[in-house]
Formats: structure tokens, C-alpha cells, sequence
């Protein structure tokens, strides 16, 4: 006998019911799986970071970052290595503590600071990093460097102008404060040397001197001061120099060494509060060479952001 259509409805609507619900149970477990999944998956890449990258739990890849250059030591010269850090509160320290550690590249680069050399105390106030240490940072030209290889990392952070070094509460002479540096590339990146010069127009003379050692690119020797304005209103530094068969043969020749030579030409220049951007120009030419560099002619270049990529060195 034909079953009654309501009872055929309801047959039906109880198979739908069950049909849901075990939908919904294989929907659930597969939902607890991914997230298992999920999690041992981040447990793994958490394991891969490098030592300290979370520090306190707060420092997040997806957190707003800075980028601090960090300054080792390349044979007798500091040779600046730009990192990424989180850009908190902390910022200063872990750019101390980072200069300590070492660079993260093992080879040629090392720290000016001995290796037992540890923070007693951090803190800056008005702009000066005041920095206690556990030991002396050496005799002479060590010491000499590794206070250098501080003061320049440190007054390169935003918030800090000068340093105040002591050791076990006793002070390593007054405040220091930031050196001018002339950046002159060589086959590795761009080193940073010293100078005595007070202003962009000295320390443009002491460049196009020439680099302390052969290893070192500098402006070719026929290379001639054109033009040298300074507009203090946008804080725009415009160059001009001759563009000579020296300068066009280097940068067909070596056109990535050209370019950081020109970059190393604008971080020199900037190395001044006042000097915001730099206008370089030779002869009028829109390139040098096939055209690598001429991104960087004939319009202002803010100081470059990366000096050294720590991501990029061998």
C-alpha cells in the first residue's frame, strides 16, 4: 500500500536532518584539523626566527619596522650594515644590542666591541644615549674604534645626538657625538671613513680628494666642480660636476660600482641635518653609461634608506 504523503515528508526531513548533521560534524573536524595544522605550522616557522627576533612577545614581523645602520668594522674602516628593526620604544637599545652581537654575516665584517662586553644600563634623555658597560672597550686604536663604531650606530637612531659612555658607572670621557662620514664604495659595499670637514662643501672638497686606499672607487681624477647650490628652504643640495671620458668610462665599465659611488656621493652630503636631498648633474647628461645610474641624476635623492643591505652581503 502507497504510504501517505505526509508520512513521506516527514521520512524525507528526518533524512535531510541527519544528512545535515553529519555535514556539520565532518565541517567541525575539518575545521579543528586546519587549525592544528595551523598552529603546529607556526610553532615550526616561530623555531626558525633568529634569536631574540620576538624579544619580549611584542615584536611582530607585521609591526611597523625601521631601519638602522649598523656600524662594524671591515679591516681598519667601519663599514655601515643596514637591518631592519621594530620601530618602538626600544628601538635605540636593540640597535646597541645589535652592534654588539655582531653582524649576523659571518665573515669579514666583525665588531669593534670585544666580546665580553655586556649593558649594565641603557637609557636616553634630551637626546643623549647615556651607556653603561661591564668592561673597557680596549687600549688605544681598539677603543678608539669601538667608540666610534657606538656613537656613530647610536646618533643615527632618531631621538639620539650624542652618547655617554661609562664602564661600571665610570664615564669614558664626556658626550660624543656624530662624526661626518665620506662613503666610498668598494668591491663589497660602501665603506665610511672620517672627516674633519664642518660642512657639505668641505666635505664634497675632501671626496673628490680621493679615498684613502686603492680599494676604495672614487670620483675619477678629471671629474671637475661645475656648480654648488644650496636652497635652505626645501634643504636641496644641487651639484654639477664636467662629465668627462673617465666618468663615461667607468660607468660602462663598472656601472653597479658607479652607481654606489654616486649613492655614496649623496649619503656623504646628507650626513648634514641641513642637507635633506641632493641634485647631482654632469655635464647635463639624463645617464651615465647604458643608463644605470640615471635614476639618481637631475633630480633630488633623499639620503639613501639602505647603505649596506645586510640581506645582500656575502
Amino acid at each position: 500500500m502507497p504510504q501517505p504523503l505526509a508520512e513521506q515528508l516527514h521520512d524525507r526531513a528526518g533524512h535531510f536532518s541527519n544528512r545535515t548533521g553529519s555535514l556539520y560534524t565532518t565541517l567541525r573536524y575539518a575545521g579543528w584539523v586546519l587549525g592544528l595544522t595551523a598552529l603546529v605550522g607556526m610553532g615550526i616557522w616561530m623555531r626558525t626566527l633568529p634569536t631574540g627576533f620576538l624579544g619580549d612577545g611584542q615584536r611582530w614581523p607585521w609591526q611597523t619596522r625601521a631601519t638602522v645602520n649598523l656600524y662594524f668594522l671591515d679591516g681598519p674602516f667601519l663599514f655601515p650594515v643596514s637591518r631592519r628593526l621594530p620601530a618602538d620604544d626600544q628601538l635605540a637599545r636593540a640597535a646597541l644590542e645589535g652592534l654588539l652581537a655582531g653582524s649576523s654575516r659571518a665573515g669579514r665584517l666583525r665588531s669593534a666591541i670585544p666580546r665580553d662586553v655586556e649593558i649594565r644600563s641603557f637609557a636616553v634623555a634630551e637626546g643623549v644615549a647615556r651607556i653603561d658597560l661591564s668592561r673597557s672597550l680596549g687600549e688605544g686604536d681598539a677603543a678608539r674604534l669601538a667608540l666610534a663604531a657606538i656613537t656613530e650606530t647610536m646618533t643615527r637612531v632618531p631621538g639620539v645626538t650624542s652618547i655617554a659612555v661609562s664602564v661600571q658607572g665610570r664615564a669614558l670621557g664626556g658626550r660624543a657625538y656624530r662624526t661626518p662620514l665620506l662613503y666610498y664604495p668598494t668591491a663589497d659595499g660602501l665603506v665610511a671613513v672620517p672627516t674633519s670637514a664642518g660642512d657639505p662643501r668641505a666635505a664634497l672638497a675632501a671626496y673628490l680628494s680621493g679615498p684613502p686606499v686603492s680599494e676604495m672607487t672614487g670620483m675619477p681624477a678629471d671629474v671637475r666642480l661645475l656648480a654648488y647650490d644650496y636652497d635652505a628652504t626645501d634643504g636641496l643640495l644641487s651639484v654639477g660636476f664636467t662629465y668627462t671620458p673617465a666618468v663615461r668610462a667607468l660607468a660602462l665599465e663598472q656601472p653597479d660600482r658607479t652607481r654606489t659611488l654616486l649613492l655614496g656621493l649623496i649619503a656623504t652630503l646628507t650626513e648634514f641635518p641641513e642637507v635633506r636631498a641632493v641634485r647631482l648633474d654632469f655635464g647635463g647628461q639624463s645617464r651615465l653609461g647604458l643608463g644605470e645610474c640615471s635614476d639618481l641624476l637631475r633630480s633630488p635623492q633623499p639620503r639613501p634608506a639602505l647603505l649596506n643591505d645586510e640581506r645582500l652581503i656575502d
